[in-house]
């Protein structure tokens, strides 16, 4: 019997093993398969990724641009992501929807968070108790007065003695109504008869030609010390100036008196202008309580406004 040839033992060794030709066949077409599966994912990776950089730019708002100053002082949750970290975000997760927050809420929010940081810290600082230093006009109550101005201040204080400055003095006439034309230097007792300060007595003690006005009409200047209502006034203050003389502190006695109306007639408030009373003068000292109230008046006055 003759031995069998090298085809027959092939034919043979075919016939009982089928698989293995299948299986190198198979093994050769999964490492293609792979060859050609990588090379295609690092086409695509880098192809998708460019798209979606181009879809981000395009649709990135204007805000995006934003001063260093603006990303500095924002917290570090809001800082903006790296570029690195959007690559390996968008290569290893689904794309998400970027949202997109309108400039004034970002503006808000980080305007809001950056005030909120420094009153943390102000909390665990201790506060600063130290009293900031104004500068102050040196009050000269507070410093050792000198000997004059003591005697200046005593002598201020004690009464002065009284003695006819001013011995004579003559008026003349005016329109309307005929009246003597007089001013307040004329009736005041300081500079007439250096009385300071008046009393009871001062229209005992009065030159004879200032007691000689009483009952006559005169025509003095003045202004309106503030009424109680800006129009219908049947009567009102006349005071020598709208300084501080009479305005900002108490005035002298002298400086300032009433002035009654005439009847039938009513006078509107004339603010800080000078204007002309006439009416009949009287010198009558009246005291409230132990204390001079007035001197002068002037009753059945008219106002020349010109």
């Amino acid at each position: 019997m003759q031995p069998p040839d090298h085809q027959e033992i092939d034919h043979v060794q075919a016939h009982l093993n089928p698989t293995r030709p299948f299986i190198f066949t198979f093994t050769l077409f999964v490492l293609s398969s792979l060859a050609l599966f990588v090379s295609g994912c690092s086409s695509s990776e880098s192809t998708d990724y460019r798209q979606f950089s181009e879809k981000i730019d395009h649709d990135r708002p204007e805000t995006d641009t934003q001063p260093d100053t603006t990303v500095a002082d924002a917290t570090p949750e809001q800082k903006p992501v790296e570029p690195a970290a959007q690559v390996e975000t968008s290569s290893t997760a689904p794309v998400k929807p970027e949202v997109t927050v309108p400039p004034s809420e970002q503006t808000a929010s980080v305007t809001a968070k950056s005030d909120a940081a420094p009153q943390n810290t102000s909390e665990k600082t201790p506060a600063d108790t130290t009293l900031p230093v104004v500068a102050q006009r040196p009050d000269p109550k507070l410093r050792a007065m000198t000997k004059e101005e003591v005697a200046q201040e005593k002598s201020a204080s004690e009464p002065r003695e009284v003695k006819i400055l001013v011995k004579d003095r003559s008026f003349r006439r005016t329109s309307p109504e005929n009246a003597l034309l007089v001013n307040y230097d004329d009736i005041d007792l300081l500079k007439v008869m250096n009385m300071e300060p008046v009393t009871p007595e001062a229209p005992d003690l009065m030159p004879e030609w200032l007691k000689n006005l009483d009952g006559k009409r005169i025509r003095i200047r003045g202004f309106m010390y503030p009424p109680f209502q800006q129009t219908g006034n049947e009567y009102f203050m006349l005071a020598r100036d709208n300084q501080i003389c009479c305005f900002g502190k108490n005035p002298k006695i002298y400086d300032l008196f009433p002035v009654i109306m005439r009847e039938g007639v009513t006078a509107d408030y004339i603010l800080n202008r000078p204007f002309d009373v006439v009416g009949v003068f009287h010198i009558n000292a009246e005291s409230f309580d132990g204390e001079l109230e007035r001197i002068y008046t002037i009753d059945d006055a008219i106002i020349i406004d010109k």
